[in-house]
């Protein structure tokens, strides 16, 4: 019998486990606790997202909403919402989640053929699916067009910020998620209006380099983007942003996670559409203060010194208090 290579055979075991963690969450999550199944009809496809309402939810008052799109793994919104709080954040501050699920549990984010079933997936239009969807809860769930924010992990990182190149119509504001900007629409990216935005990556991040290049899983490549530098200046020169600024480092709460952070902070000229990131020293391909799976040979490191889904939330409902003012 052929023996792996040590290595090889450590990460071919991490990867089951991922898979096996990821299958666990979704059968736990069912039935959903607060979450909803629903469908919507797109170009000439049946698509489907999950919904959580908060209690404070009537048909008389318009809310926020928030899309969270999933990474491009093998699991769909329900593990999203189970990894990260969103929901119980949702019910804590008075707004909607909606958590989309891509075709093949991936998003057509603008790199071209990338991964799995990937022939298919160009075809894809979530530019538009997300466009619709944003539409039909505003006119059925009575949200509030001048209050909608998307974020995203990864896949879905990259997804938000297609969707803030070509559809800021639609948003308020986004906040991706270890991910760059897909370099083949890079130079075609003209938002409508600017858009504020908190990117949130990993210097260490295995996956989407932070230094820019191609993205890669162990030795799959799936297409390229631009550097975390690259992706702040070009939102950056979007939102007519000073170039210097303010820089603040958090507490190190957790010595035992190799990571601290870093904020940077951009001030912008038109109505509060700030660039903020939050650069993650030494962290990895992953979500701060989630649940989401801790494999540091796998995915780098986590960083627990702040709650990630906390902060993108108190982002989006600072420019919430913003607009009523």
């Amino acid at each position: 019998m052929t023996r792996l290579p040590y290595s090889r055979l450590y990460f071919a075991l991490l990867v089951i486990l991922f898979s096996a963690i990821s299958s666990y969450a979704v059968a736990k999550q069912s039935p959903h606790d607060g979450l909803h199944l629903e469908t919507i009809h797109h170009d000439g496809l049946q698509r489907s997202f999950y919904l959580h309402l908060p209690p404070q939810h009537t048909s008389s008052d318009q809310f926020p909403l928030l899309l969270a799109l999933h990474g491009g793994g093998r699991a769909d919104g329900d593990e999203l919402a189970e990894r990260t709080g969103y929901n119980k954040l949702a019910d804590q501050k008075g707004f909607i989640v909606a958590y989309p699920n891509g075709i093949d549990a991936q998003w057509n984010d603008g790199r071209g053929k990338t991964a799995r079933k990937s022939d298919k997936i160009i075809l894809i239009d979530d530019v538009g699916f997300l466009s619709a969807l944003i539409e039909h809860l505003i006119n059925t769930h009575n949200v509030d067009p001048s209050r909608v924010y998307m974020t995203g992990l990864s896949n879905g990182g990259m997804m938000t910020l297609r969707m803030g190149c070509e559809a800021s119509d639609k948003l308020t504001a986004i906040a991706p998620v270890i991910a760059n900007m897909p370099a083949k629409i890079a130079n075609t990216c003209r938002p409508d209006s600017p858009l504020p935005m908190l990117l949130m990556n990993g210097t260490q991040d295995p996956m989407v380099p932070w230094q820019g290049g191609t993205v890669r899983f162990m030795r799959k490549e799936m297409g390229d983007v631009l550097s975390t530098e690259e992706t702040l200046k070009l939102w950056r020169k979007l939102n007519q942003c000073s170039s210097i600024p303010s820089v603040e480092m958090l507490s190190d709460t957790d010595k035992t996670d190799s990571s601290v952070v870093r904020v940077v902070s951009y001030q912008c000229a038109s109505n509060h559409a700030d660039v903020i990131l939050y650069a993650i020293e030494g962290g990895g391909h992953n979500f701060p203060g989630s649940n989401t799976p801790d494999l540091p040979r796998l995915l780098g490191n986590k960083n627990n010194d702040i709650n990630g889904p906390e902060v993108i939330v108190s982002f989006f409902m600072s420019l919430n208090e913003q607009s009523r003012h």
